[in-house]
């Protein structure tokens, strides 16, 4: 097969693939299931709950801490449902990302008030992580499962995630901690 003929082949798989999935929301994901109001619920309320509960003076800070987890997450989920590894078959739109809600939103927002929490009181943030990735895992994956709003195949499992979950939020500090560093950093700063 040539070049362009497999390129063809994969552009009709991807029309079809995205047909079906249009399909299938329309039919069981819609206005007209509990699955797009509770989607929809998952982006509004975190949200607001951050707009009201966030350090106000520490905003940007923990707004990039929830950022990075967000991109980290959103990218591994990206990864992990294009291989069928992880599958999230009810999202808010056919249109959008899958594991649009919890891997943008909820997690994020999660792991944001952890960081707030921890950075504030003087915690252990590693602490804290481990452990909100085990109630995160376990709790919200589980029950996710049991709703039926998270599918896992070829040997996924709960605690993958779990291992996941601690990665990104590890990572997501990490990063956090070095921008915050840079900002005062002397040399960062131009001479007058």
């Amino acid at each position: 097969m040539s070049e362009e003929q497999l390129y063809q082949k994969i552009y009709h798989v991807k029309e079809q693939l995205s047909e079906l999935q249009h399909h299938f929301w329309n039919q069981y994901s819609d206005f007209e299931t509990w699955y797009f109001w509770f989607n929809l619920l998952s982006i509004f309320l975190p949200l607001l709950i951050l707009y009201v509960v966030a350090d106000r003076k520490r905003l940007f800070e923990i707004s990039f801490f929830g950022y990075t987890a967000h991109v980290l997450w959103s990218n591994i989920d990206s990864i992990l449902s294009s291989n069928n590894y992880l599958v999230h078959p009810h999202s808010l739109s056919y249109l959008l990302p899958v594991g649009f809600t919890v891997t943008t939103v909820v997690f994020p927002v999660t792991f944001m008030f952890v960081y707030q929490y921890c950075t504030h009181r003087g915690k252990n943030v590693f602490i804290y992580f481990t452990g909100m990735s085990f109630l995160f895992a376990y709790g919200f994956g589980g029950i996710s499962i049991l709703l039926g709003l998270l599918e896992m195949h070829k040997g996924m499992n709960l605690f993958y995630l779990f291992l996941i979950d601690i990665v990104v939020s590890f990572l997501a500090y990490g990063f956090t901690r070095l921008f915050i560093k840079i900002k005062h950093d002397k040399r960062a700063v131009p001479e007058k």
